[in-house]
């Protein structure tokens, strides 16, 4: 096992410098901040009780390390929110006027960022955590050096999650509508919520093995998806297609181990030495179930849907390549060896038209001494 000491070099050599934070607040307020700055003035405007409320909600609560943390003013959290629910409505009318677009390339590099970033934020929480001295479970939110580097990361994963969003632009710009469900955007909007509670309130401790093991899963889970855009089809796709479900099982086992990190603090854990908050590990536990539940759901319908298509397509092929080969028939007659149904009767329709052909240019119209059925089996 690495020592403190080692981990706390490699840590060292791997956090996330501070000036990445505020060049990226920078760039992402010139960008939208003036539309964010304008939807909260909206808010304390019209509901200035609300808008004192909580920002005294957020003096009295938030972790020291909040105010050194960018992008959690609530009110932009707020607006991100319903813009990313906006966009989705708008990109499903303009998508139709558009037209199906491939997006392999953005696909490919959004995939392989976030396959990175995910590996970055894995190594990089396990690795600071193990140099903060964190114990697996149990961990309290402090304020040393050590934690800022997981407070950093923790941030980090946060934004991820509007990285994330982008899923969602390449589906509908790719009209696949079916693929964003109620799960899908409940996922993405929740999820993003929540981190930025986690942020706000307790950016380490406890928060650091959920981020972790989400980054872990998704390491193996954006690295599937940029194979099978790499690999459209072949025998590498051929695999990466038995995966499939893999990776939503995946996904239920972190959501496992995330409810049962929260049970063994708030029922294994003295109420007394318990270290992290024990409204965010119910909430944690919670949204676990919803999401357990809700994959769980979507596992069982894709399955049930797989087997109906497999099934269909199994019927469809005994009946049009596994008919009998026409032995003796069961109206008497023989076929010839090896033929279906179909082809039979296709075959004796030509005989027949045939035999029609001949009648008239023999000019005996009452017909020759032939027989379809005698024909056939010739």
């Amino acid at each position: 096992m690495v020592s403190v000491q080692q981990a706390e070099r490699i840590a060292a050599a791997i956090e996330l410098p501070d000036w990445v934070l505020t060049k990226s607040a920078s760039l992402v307020y010139t960008c939208f901040g003036p539309a964010a700055d304008a939807f909260e003035r909206s808010i304390k405007t019209n509901f200035p009780a609300q808008h004192a409320f909580v920002e005294a909600w957020m003096r009295a609560h938030s972790h020291p390390f909040a105010e050194r943390l960018p992008y959690l003013n609530p009110w932009h959290g707020i607006a991100s929110v319903l813009a990313y629910l906006a966009l989705i409505l708008a990109l499903r009318v303009l998508s139709r006027g558009v037209g199906k677009l491939s997006c392999r390339t953005l696909g490919m590099v959004h995939n392989l960022g976030l396959h990175l970033l995910s590996l970055y934020m894995s190594l990089g929480l396990m690795i600071s955590a193990r140099a903060a001295g964190y114990s697996l479970w149990n961990n309290a939110a402090g304020t040393s050096p050590a934690e800022w580097r997981i407070a950093k990361l923790i941030w980090l994963f946060y934004v991820s999650k509007v990285v994330e969003w982008l899923d969602t632009v390449i589906m509908l710009l790719k009209q696949n509508y079916r693929q964003v469900t109620f799960l899908h955007v409940y996922h993405h909007t929740t999820i993003f919520v929540l981190w930025w509670v986690a942020s706000l309130l307790a950016p380490g401790g406890e928060s650091y093995y959920s981020a972790m093991v989400n980054s872990g899963v998704h390491v193996f889970m954006y690295g599937y998806y940029f194979l099978t855009l790499l690999f459209p089809s072949g025998m590498v796709r051929d695999v990466l297609n038995k995966f499939k479900f893999v990776i939503t099982k995946g996904q239920m086992c972190q959501f496992t181990f995330n409810c049962v990190q929260s049970v063994y603090d708030l029922l294994w854990v003295p109420r007394d030495k318990l270290k992290y908050s024990s409204v965010l590990l119910h909430i944690l536990f919670w949204y676990m179930i919803s999401l357990l539940a809700l994959f769980g759901n979507f596992l069982k319908r894709q399955k049930s849907s797989h087997r109906r298509a497999d099934t269909a397509a199994a019927s469809a092929a005994t009946e049009d390549t596994m008919a009998k080969p026409c032995g003796h028939r069961t109206d008497g007659t023989r076929g010839k060896a090896g033929m279906t149904r179909v082809q039979l009767e296709k075959l004796k329709s030509e005989q027949a038209a045939e035999l029609q052909r001949l009648t008239r240019e023999s000019g005996n119209g009452k017909g020759q001494n032939v027989s379809v059925d005698t024909m056939a089996r010739n």
